[in-house]
C-alpha cells in the first residue's frame, strides 16, 4: 500500500508527494525542480489546478503549459476537466492532455467525489478510455464509519478493477487506517 502526501514544502520525508496548496492549486512552479534536486528518487506529482480563471480557452492553455514546463514532474492531478455541475467531463482537454503528459501519469483530481454517484462509473469508463491512470475521491471531513457514506466509493472500486487507480484523499493517518479497516485500497493521499 503505498500513502502519496500532498505538499508544499521542500522536504525529502516522503518517498511519494503531490505538489500542491490545500485547495490542490498549483504550487510554485520553481519547487518541482528543486524538488527533484533534494530527493531525486522521489515519486512527485504536480496539481495543474488554476482556480482563478474563469475563462475556459486560456484555462486549457494554461493547463497545457503548465504540464509543458514540468519535466520534473511523474504525473499530473487536474480537477479542472469536470463541466456542467461534475455531469460531465471535457474530453477534448483530457484527450490534448493525455498526449502532452505521454508516458507519466494524468490523475483526475478530488473534485471527482462531487459526481454524482449515478454517473461516476460512466465518468470512470471516459478517463479510462483517454488514458487517464487515477482517479481521486476526496474523503477529508467525512465520517468514515459512515457506510452508506462510503458506498459510492465502494462500488466505484469495484467498477475500476485493476484498470484505473481510485485514489481516496483523507485527512490524516487515523483516517486512512479506519478507511484501510472498511475498503482496502493500493494508494491513499494524505491532505490536511
Amino acid at each position: 500500500m503505498k500513502t502519496i502526501i500532498r505538499s508544499h514544502a521542500l522536504s525529502d520525508k516522503h518517498p511519494s508527494e503531490i505538489l500542491a496548496h490545500k485547495d490542490f492549486s498549483t504550487p510554485n512552479l520553481a519547487l518541482p525542480a528543486m524538488k527533484k534536486i533534494l530527493n531525486p528518487e522521489g515519486e512527485q506529482f504536480v496539481a495543474v489546478n488554476h482556480w482563478e480563471e474563469t475563462d475556459p480557452f486560456l484555462l486549457s492553455n494554461i493547463i497545457i503549459e503548465t504540464i509543458r514546463m514540468l519535466d520534473d514532474a511523474d504525473g499530473f492531478i487536474t480537477d479542472q476537466i469536470f463541466e456542467d455541475g461534475y455531469h460531465h467531463i471535457n474530453l477534448q482537454l483530457v484527450s490534448e492532455l493525455s498526449k502532452i503528459v505521454g508516458a507519466r501519469h494524468l490523475i483526475a483530481g478530488p473534485s471527482f467525489s462531487r459526481v454524482p454517484p449515478f454517473l461516476q462509473s460512466r465518468l470512470l469508463d471516459e478517463l479510462i478510455d483517454h488514458d487517464v491512470s487515477g482517479a481521486m475521491y476526496d474523503l477529508r471531513g467525512q465520517d468514515i464509519g459512515d457506510y452508506k457514506m462510503l458506498q459510492p466509493l465502494a462500488k466505484l472500486k469495484i467498477h475500476a478493477k485493476k484498470r484505473i487507480a481510485v485514489i481516496p484523499v483523507v485527512s490524516d493517518e487515523q483516517q486512512k487506517n479506519a478507511l484501510l479497516g472498511s475498503i482496502p485500497f493500493d494508494i491513499v493521499c494524505i491532505s490536511d
